[in-house]
């Protein structure tokens, strides 16, 4: 009988394998395979405040750490530029708000411009619950260097949002 099982067991735990092996995607490349780590960096992240926190920890392979650093920047540069005291989801949630933006992305006349406003909002409020949170509050939180590389172009990408951002008299 327990032969059985062990035998059900096994033979699920292989389709579960091959099932995992067959969605298995390659590694996305955002720049070209013949690039160092540190070249496909400095063609990526071009945000120098974003450069100045992350760009060694990176290059000494600690993209984890690397990560957590560019997210925290953005959360205190979010900070500085609203005048709010929030932090992490609760500060993206309140500094990008529809209904009373304190900075706002566009003129947010249109449904568009609106929908634009939400979907930010949504994405910097997700970032730091699942991104920084993550890196912050776990122990040997590791990441490989093109998932951190896809990660912190999104920072970058985030930090010229803010900076092109105006603030609302609130």
């Amino acid at each position: 009988m327990l032969n059985n099982f062990v035998r059900t067991l096994l033979s699920k735990a292989n389709l579960i394998q091959n099932t995992a092996r067959s969605y298995r995607l390659d590694k996305p490349q955002l720049v070209p395979k013949q690039y160092s780590e540190k070249e496909r960096f400095d063609s990526v992240i071009t945000d120098d405040l974003l450069r100045e926190v992350s760009r060694q920890l990176y290059y000494e392979g600690h993209y984890a750490i690397a990560v957590e650093e560019a997210y925290k920047c953005l959360n205190n540069f979010v900070k500085s530029k609203s005048g709010l005291d929030e932090d992490g989801s609760d500060l993206m949630r309140k500094t990008f708000s529809i209904k009373k933006p304190v900075l706002k992305l566009n003129e947010l006349r249109t449904k568009s411009q609106k929908n634009q406003q939400i979907g930010y909002m949504d994405i910097f409020a997700g970032c730091m619950t699942g991104i920084r949170n993550p890196r912050a509050h776990e122990h040997r939180y590791l990441d490989e260097p093109h998932v951190a590389l896809e990660m912190l172009s999104l920072a970058n990408h985030l930090f010229r949002l803010v900076k092109s951002s105006k603030k609302t008299c609130v």
